[in-house]
């Protein structure tokens, strides 16, 4: 098999992972963001104040108590917050996904196989 066969499968498995319910359920989750402008505007914060908190922390800088509050009031109203907890769960069956889908390559290029009676292992229909 050429490099560019295995490329043009790699575009089309892609295209099928672009196609399927899971890209779908994000898309519909983002779209419910987008409209939920308190949703929006939480996670906005929480990307902000998560980003300040990095920051300071790779300079070397501790968090005093107010700034680790202020990011933990956040977190639990983003964990509470249906709408961000809905993409949170859409964006971890696209990380599962494309787990099983990484798992299944390692498998075959080791000529492993997920088992006996079922792919439970490697996230279901690897086709073994």
């Amino acid at each position: 098999m050429t490099l560019e066969e295995i490329i043009r499968m790699a575009h089309e498995l892609g295209e099928a992972i672009a196609q399927s319910e899971v890209i779908d359920g994000i898309q519909a989750a983002q779209n419910r963001l987008m409209m939920d402008k308190d949703a929006y505007d939480l996670l906005m914060r929480y990307q902000d104040a998560r980003m300040k908190l990095q920051h300071k922390m790779e300079d070397g800088l501790s968090l005093n108590p107010a700034e680790e509050n202020h990011f933990d009031i956040l977190e639990q109203q983003l964990k509470a917050n249906v709408v961000v907890k809905d993409l949170m769960e859409a964006q971890e069956k696209l990380d599962n996904l494309m787990q099983a889908v990484y798992f299944s390559i390692n498998q075959a290029l080791s000529g492993g196989s997920c088992g006996e009676s079922d792919c439970s292992s490697c996230g279901g229909g690897c086709g073994q």
